[in-house]
């Protein structure tokens, strides 16, 4: 098992008089914070995802209690150990992704990078509220022992007064949205939650949410290059499109290809004939605003030299 401990630091944060509700927040609060750390590492822009992407993350972040320690309040408590992949499309055990998805969390907590995700920061700051961090409990660190067995030490993140006031700050930074399009190529419908994926050219992935209405167009776009007009909201702090709320798909229309025209010569004469020019311009015929008619005279004089 993968040893984690929640120390609780105040007044009455030892076993006997820590209040129980704190025992149940510590970890469902945990539980939620490790569950959106283990999306940002899987690469999933929100909880939209497909179903076995639900149930992977569930299983990442089911913390199971081991017990308490005295002194001031400290609960034990183990990730999950599976070691069999979650499913064939994302080919990580549940261990894995759990341990790396706490690492994530305990880099958000102990760094001062104003890129941390907001929803991230966002369940940090909830937990910290719930606890009564900087109020009734003065803290909570979060102690992870996996280096402890090689002979290493073990890493702490604690969440006090200040960074529960950082994570509020870096959890209300609103999205910009705009009303315009986006395209690229949708896969991974969620037609009971009704969401789906566009990958743009660049590669970056957007979460598309879309109404009943519009299930039957998404299903006929799944996987070929389309146009996605909506409101699109963008990350305040990458300028990166995140999600789109759709009103339209428009799909590219694949234009037929006669090779045989593709591969036949023609001269300009050829063209000309082909389109009805001369090819000649009369530069009399111009339209050239805003100037006098001895401007414009001097200027047809140059062009005729």
């Amino acid at each position: 098992m993968r040893i984690v401990r929640a120390q609780l630091e105040g007044v009455d944060a030892e076993p006997g008089r820590v209040a129980a509700a704190d025992v149940a927040r510590i970890i469902l609060g945990l539980e939620r914070a490790i569950a959106r750390a283990a999306y940002l590492v899987l690469g999933k822009a929100r909880r939209g995802g497909t179903g076995r992407h639900r149930q992977a993350i569930e299983s990442a972040a089911r913390l199971r209690f081991v017990g308490v320690e005295h002194g001031s309040f400290v609960e034990v408590l183990a990730l999950p150990d599976a070691a069999e992949p979650s499913d064939e499309e994302l080919p990580i055990s549940a261990a894995d992704l759990s341990s790396l998805a706490f690492g994530r969390l305990l880099d958000a907590i102990t760094s001062d990078d104003p890129a941390t995700d907001a929803e991230l920061a966002t369940a940090v700051a909830q937990l910290a509220s719930e606890l009564g961090i900087g109020d009734r409990n003065r803290s909570i660190t979060l102690i992870d022992e996996s280096e402890t067995a090689a002979g290493g030490t073990p890493r702490r993140a604690t969440i006090d007064s200040a960074v529960r006031e950082r994570m509020q700050r870096l959890g209300e930074q609103p999205a910009v949205s705009k009303d315009e399009a986006l395209v690229g190529v949708l896969f991974e419908a969620d037609f009971e939650g009704n969401t789906a994926k566009l990958r743009l050219a660049n590669g970056n992935v957007v979460t598309v949410s879309f109404s009943s209405d519009l299930a039957d167009d998404i299903q006929e776009a799944l996987r070929s290059r389309a146009r996605l007009d909506g409101l699109v909201r963008y990350d305040p702090r990458t300028a990166q499109a995140s999600s789109v709320e759709l009103r339209a798909v428009v799909r590219s229309t694949q234009l037929p290809l006669d090779i045989d025209s593709f591969w036949q010569l023609q001269t300009f004469a050829d063209l000309q004939a082909a389109q009805g020019t001369t090819g000649r311009v009369d530069p009399s015929s111009l339209g050239i605003a805003g100037l006098t008619d001895d401007e414009r005279a001097a200027f047809l004089a140059a062009l005729a030299e």
